[in-house]
């Protein structure tokens, strides 16, 4: 049945005003929509911030087996943000409301699908006579999604449901943090501070009492060694923390050099299957994935999706339908800790459509896939060009190749993605040296989910 895909990547729900992103994240925020155009079937209709290039946009549907011609891709005007993200303003415009529902109809479309279940996705899904139809709807439209991507309401269900997180706590008492956060740092114990809401790490800072600790997962670390430098401190940054709507604040121990692991799940009617696992590449936030996670070999590790299982059993009871992401750092001491959920379209559903489509059921145990993000791709005649002539362009029949899942077409340049489809681990890494020969490193600045 085909569906209404919105790519709305980011949403003030998700991280406040959009207006506070920087001007070249939301360019590559417009990039990073492209994305979703993995997860479509025949007859799909896509939302986009910006129109997709068309060569680009046939090699999925060529990739994929799908009939380009069956797509629909549905631009609208330009907001108060410009073109790179789907703001409130775009989404309601009246005349593309109007022009949206004549193509819906056109394509007997029953069911929409958001990155994120947004207030404005719930009120276009209403709009166009998609909420019936559309799995989890009601959760949605009442705000369900917004309390899974809160990060203090994942502590108390964590904990409630007696899995391993991180020693810390929620409040929105300044007075309480401070003393939390000085009782850390007084037993040389660094802490990382989230904002409630927010995605790829981007709200979270690290107070340390010592030098040398390596952000991952966090946009930064400041060293505070007395209790009025932390005064200071949050006197400084305590609005920051607790976001646009003055909200609770997520204080957590922070251990040094643990790798960033996910699980990724499918909530439906009939119940929770694991889609896959992987590690997150942190420079020092997400900038990218390894799949399967090499962290599976651990003891801790079948105890870890365990408990992804038993969050989303739960989710699905209250309501909830759709992808799902447990999210969790493992030790040194190789235990493994859960610190968060999301419950929307996440970050590594198309590389797991791209692995179980292109290379087949078998790829977590088949194959070493590695995400790049950040890439600076040439226009995408040239870019495949490049990597047919390298002998590096996905082979269906060797099932390994670069595969491209993000072009800009040069439009900013340094936004593209490619997914590097390998035998082991060891031939992976020797991809991406080719990878970065033929197109350069990837941009080494702080990139997003």
């Amino acid at each position: 049945m085909p569906k209404l895909i919105v790519s709305n990547q980011r949403t003030d729900e998700m991280i406040g005003d959009l207006g506070t992103l920087p001007p070249e994240y939301r360019r590559y925020v417009a990039g990073q929509a492209q994305r979703m155009v993995w997860l479509a079937e025949p007859g799909d209709v896509f939302v986009l911030p910006v129109e997709l290039d068309e060569e680009f946009l046939s090699y999925v549907a060529r990739l994929k087996g799908i009939d380009r011609a069956s797509w629909t891709v549905v631009v609208p005007p330009v907001g108060r943000l410009g073109e790179d993200v789907l703001s409130r303003d775009r989404l309601e415009d009246a005349e593309f409301v109007t022009r949206l529902r004549s193509v819906v109809r056109a394509h007997d479309v029953r069911t929409i699908l958001p990155f994120h279940f947004d207030r404005v996705s719930v009120r276009l899904a209403r709009a166009l006579g998609l909420d019936e139809r559309t799995p989890g709807f009601a959760f949605a439209a009442q705000s369900g999604t917004n309390m899974l991507n809160s990060k203090a309401a994942f502590r108390a269900l964590a904990v409630g449901h007696g899995i391993p997180v991180p020693h810390g706590t929620v409040t929105d008492d300044r007075a309480e943090a401070e003393e939390f956060v000085w009782q850390a740092l007084d037993a040389g114990q660094p802490v990382i501070i989230k904002q409630d809401f927010h995605v790829g790490g981007i709200g979270n800072e690290i107070v340390s009492p010592v030098p040398g600790i390596r952000p991952i997962g966090a946009t930064g670390t400041e060293v505070i060694t007395d209790r009025a430098a932390l005064t200071a401190h949050l006197d400084r940054r305590w609005t920051h923390y607790t976001g646009p709507h003055r909200g609770r604040a997520v204080l957590e121990h922070y251990t040094p050099e643990s790798p960033a692991i996910y699980s990724e799940l499918l909530v439906t009617d009939d119940g929770v299957r694991l889609v896959g696992h992987g590690e997150m590449r942190m420079k020092p936030v997400i900038n990218g994935l390894i799949v399967p996670a090499p962290s599976e070999r651990l003891a801790a590790f079948a105890a870890f999706l365990d408990d992804s299982r038993r969050l989303s059993e739960t989710l699905r009871r209250m309501g909830y339908r759709g992808s799902l992401s447990v999210d969790a750092i493992v030790t040194p001491e190789e235990q493994v800790l859960v610190n968060e959920i999301n419950g929307r379209v996440v970050g590594s559903a198309h590389i797991h459509r791209i692995g179980e489509e292109l290379v087949g059921e078998d790829y977590t145990s088949a194959r070493v896939l590695i995400e790049k993000r950040r890439v600076a791709f040439p226009d995408f005649r040239t870019t495949l060009d490049k990597l047919v002539a390298a002998g590096l362009a996905y082979d269906r029949s060797r099932r390994t190749g670069v595969v491209v899942t993000v072009h800009d077409n040069a439009r900013t340049g340094g936004f593209g993605g490619s997914c590097l489809i390998a035998r082991d681990d060891v031939a992976a890494r020797a991809l991406e040296e080719e990878v970065d020969a033929l197109f350069g490193a990837q941009v080494p600045d702080d990139d997003q989910e």
